[in-house]
């Protein structure tokens, strides 16, 4: 006859960090990166902090908000845009959601201006917000919806690395030996039929004592019928309350540690979200208007604008301002021909 049996509670599994893909193949003599192998970047930039590794290869991997990932990159067979550097676009094939992150939208490689001024146009008309250097060292990256945006890029200003960039900051750009620092998981309850739960502390103070019961039954229910007659089990149920009472403690401190850390993380998550900027906005107040690539009547037109046309200020120089339109076209108008 069957007296009594154990009842199993949930584990606390702490998982093995996201597989990272191995080296990819050497870099093309071709291609023009910025990162060799055995360096990193890391990046304070508007979204927040970035770390990007390399190598070896084409292989780089991304670190932000707690999560890190790897991609092995493509070298580009023919330059597009002013670009011949390395990029990847989709879903990689080593790659596990983060954050619902699935997709991925990287590119790493040299641009070339002839002015400081069609550099800095040609990040303001980006849909990325960058940290620079003066030296042109460029870095942005954002995450929207399904995707992770990283740009990796080089400055050359006339054929030569700047040595100062309008709005450089050289201290939110390091570049140094490669750091490895594996993804720090977070334990989860695994129950008996394979389904799992987040460990925090509703979900341990939940089952911290189910567990704990079980193992007293166990304790209890271990005396046998001679035992219990002929012996006293006091020191067994005395065993099985400070069992239980250990488990509840430990339970107690693991959930504890785990809350806090996830709280730190959707702390640090939230501050390294910027608001957007807010820029004064204003009409065109003139007829037919010409909107240009520069701050002067000698710049190229590039289209124009009608009157009532609304539009964002960017920025100043002097008699011009630089405006962007609601169809996100941007460039150069004369200030009197705008209605604040």
């Amino acid at each position: 006859m069957l007296l009594g049996g154990c009842a199993t509670g949930p584990r606390i599994v702490t998982p093995e960090p996201p597989p990272i893909p191995e080296g990819g193949d050497a870099v093309p003599e071709n291609n023009e990166i910025v990162l060799s192998d055995g360096t990193q970047i890391v990046a304070d930039a508007p979204w927040g902090r970035i770390k990007i590794e390399a190598g070896p290869g084409l292989r780089r991997v991304y670190t932000w908000r707690g999560n890190r990932r790897g991609v092995i990159l493509e070298p580009r067979s023919e330059r597009f845009a002013g670009s011949m550097g390395i990029r990847y676009e989709g879903q990689p094939p080593v790659w596990e959601a983060a954050d619902g992150i699935t997709k991925v939208d990287v590119e790493e490689g040299q641009r070339r201006f002839e002015t400081v001024d069609d550099a800095m146009i040609w990040m303001q008309i980006r849909r990325l917000r960058y940290a620079y250097t003066n030296d042109g060292l460029v870095v942005g990256w954002k995450t929207k919806g399904d995707t992770l945006t990283v740009e990796v890029w080089q400055f050359y200003i006339d054929g030569e690395k700047p040595t100062t960039l309008p709005g450089a900051d050289n201290t939110r750009v390091a570049v140094g030996p490669l750091e490895v620092v594996p993804q720090k998981m977070s334990p989860h309850l695994v129950f008996a039929d394979g389904h799992t739960e987040p460990y925090n502390t509703e979900t341990a103070a939940q089952h911290s004592g189910a567990r704990a019961e079980s193992k007293a039954s166990t304790s209890t229910i271990s005396c046998n019928w001679f035992q219990r007659t002929f012996t006293d089990c006091s020191e067994r149920a005395e065993a099985a309350a400070k069992a239980k009472a250990q488990a509840e403690a430990e339970a107690k401190a693991q959930a504890e540690a785990a809350a806090a850390a996830q709280a730190e993380r959707a702390a640090a998550a939230e501050a390294a979200t910027p608001a957007e900027p807010e820029y004064p906005s204003a009409t065109i107040s003139g007829s037919t208007v010409n909107i240009r690539d520069g701050s002067s009547t000698n710049s190229k037109v590039l289209f124009q604008a009608k009157e009532g046309d609304s539009v964002e200020i960017l920025k100043e120089d002097k008699g011009w301002r630089y405006v962007k339109f609601e169809d996100d076209r941007k460039g150069w108008v004369a200030d009197f021909l705008l209605k604040k």
